[in-house]
């Protein structure tokens, strides 16, 4: 699951200043049983009606579900980065160079 291998970089991520979370269409039950299950230490909130799961650009293309990916939203609620990747644990190193870029004010990569 591409959330537990998210949890290698989660300190780096913090470490910048930034926080993680998840958005699951699913319902509050079933979200507290995945994030118990993968060990996440970050929270996973439910978003049954997908309203912020739509806000973010983050509805699965042909589906009627979320879709897997991040968005980087900066201290003034602009989002900085927006990207659908259903690998986004194996490449948290991309968005840890993101938020890098975002740190020393170049806008993320």
């Amino acid at each position: 699951m591409q959330l537990g291998k998210l949890r290698a970089d989660v300190h780096r991520i913090r470490a910048l200043g930034a926080e993680v979370f998840a958005i699951t269409n699913d319902g509050p039950e079933d979200a507290r049983r995945m994030a118990t299950e993968v060990g996440l230490d970050f929270p996973v909130l439910s978003n049954p009606s997908m309203d912020v799961i739509f806000r973010y650009r983050m509805k699965g293309e042909r589906k009627p579900t979320a879709d897997m990916g991040y968005v980087l939203i900066d201290a003034t609620a602009r989002i900085r980065r927006h990207k659908i990747d259903r690998r986004f644990g194996e490449h948290s190193a991309d968005l840890v160079e993101s938020l890098e870029s975002m740190a020393h004010g170049r806008g993320p990569a």
